[in-house]
């Protein structure tokens, strides 16, 4: 997976960020040298890719020098994921720069009293106080309320999971703690049949309502009585808005059926996406399976402004999702890595995340419950990504993401 910005140069750049959480007090400085403002650097810079490109290549060496040697490979194979935890434990350190900045707040409070700071100084440093807690707060409420459900049900994807995280539901989480933000009008996540986009749209929406899925729009309809589901749940998302302060997530799936350049509603869904923000108090996530098909129009970064791809699981996510589902078997000393790399390097095409499931559950139907059992079904098994449709993606996607 990799999430994409949409600029307004029209190029498409991965994300990055700047900063966690900062406190502007330039006059405060000016005015007492003594007070001391510490800029968060955001540990999300490191890249994942990076990790994993470096795994591959040494994993490359390895292979060729020590062929047949299994225990030189896994003691390589463990260092990755070793990285790759550590890499994962970066969403704590959000959280702790946050408490971090708020214990700054409440010192700088005090230096400003014994300074004699003014009073519209003092005011802007006790609403950055308040904000950040009710921030902190909102976050461990998010994280209790989804504890069986939003992005703990999904395996795998860790880094894309901590970037929507920090994109998004922080900013959101902020938003509803007074600090000015501005959210995007919409998400895109696009990929092959199965590799769980709806899922994770889904998920995501979860961690944003403390657990609610998101409102689902029937695109099964014609054009016009789409439209009208979507005006119908816009009213209903200002009067929520203007009641509790929450925004609705509106799931539009497959949108492709109403958003290619010749669809009669194109002009109305660009409106909507356009002021889903300011106006509707909303925000869109859609899917897609065939992005290339969708209007230019409805891409554009005032509407939507971050494109996900969902790709087939490589080894690392394949090995979270075959934990996830073969722990279900009960089996002690099943050799999770070698199921997960049998799936991931299939020369005939890949298994989605749907796939795997139904390996795992054709196991429980077939009593398969040892490593080499599991190993021997998934090579008798056709992946439900064929080798065709998996290089039509990858050449869309090149399209899509270089238009």
């Amino acid at each position: 997976m990799r999430i994409n910005n949409i600029q307004n140069t029209r190029n498409i750049n991965v994300v990055s960020f700047n900063g966690v959480f900062t406190t502007n007090i330039k006059d405060i400085d000016k005015k007492h040298g003594s007070v001391v403002v510490t800029d968060y650097v955001d540990s999300f810079q490191k890249s994942v890719d990076d990790i994993t490109d470096t795994y591959e290549k040494e994993r490359k060496k390895a292979e060729n020098k020590f062929f047949g040697k299994k225990r030189a490979l896994r003691k390589l194979d463990d260092e990755y994921r070793g990285r790759m935890d550590a890499w994962r434990q970066d969403q704590a350190i959000f959280q702790k720069a946050k408490e971090a900045h708020l214990k700054d707040i409440e010192q700088l409070l005090e230096t400003a009293k014994r300074h004699n700071a003014t009073l519209d100084e003092l005011i802007k440093l006790k609403s950055d106080f308040e904000a950040t807690q009710k921030t902190i707060d909102l976050a461990k409420k998010q994280q209790a309320a989804n504890k069986n459900s939003g992005f703990s049900r999904l395996a795998g994807y860790e880094p894309e999971k901590a970037t929507l995280q920090n994109i998004l539901i922080n900013k959101i989480f902020e938003e509803q703690s007074g600090v000015p933000t501005k959210l995007p009008n919409a998400i895109l996540f696009f990929g092959p049949t199965g590799t769980g986009k709806t899922t994770f749209a889904i998920a995501l929406a979860q961690e944003i309502n403390n657990g609610e899925k998101p409102v689902m729009i029937d695109m099964s309809e014609g054009p016009d009585d789409i439209m009208d589901e979507i005006e119908v749940e816009t009213r209903r998302s200002r009067k929520k808005y203007k009641q509790t302060g929450e925004r609705t997530i509106i799931l539009l799936d497959e949108v492709e059926a109403i958003a290619h350049q010749n669809s009669e509603v194109l002009d109305e869904l660009k409106a909507k996406l356009s002021k889903a923000f300011d106006d509707d108090k909303c925000i869109y996530i859609m899917t897609s399976n065939n992005p290339t098909e969708i209007s230019p129009d409805i891409l554009t970064p005032d509407r939507t402004k971050y494109v996900v791809s969902i790709d087939p699981p490589d080894f690392e996510n394949a090995l979270a999702v075959v934990k996830f589902y073969f722990s279900g078997l009960n089996q002690q000393g099943l050799d999770y890595d070698r199921i997960a790399r049998a799936i991931a390097n299939c020369s005939n095409g890949k298994f989605s995340n749907s796939g795997i499931e139904e390996l795992y559950k054709q196991c429980c139907t077939s009593k398969i419950c040892t490593t080499d059992g599991i190993i021997n079904l998934i090579n008798k098994t056709s992946p439900n990504i064929t080798q065709s449709e998996l290089y039509s993606y990858e050449n869309d996607k090149k399209v899509f993401l270089g238009r």
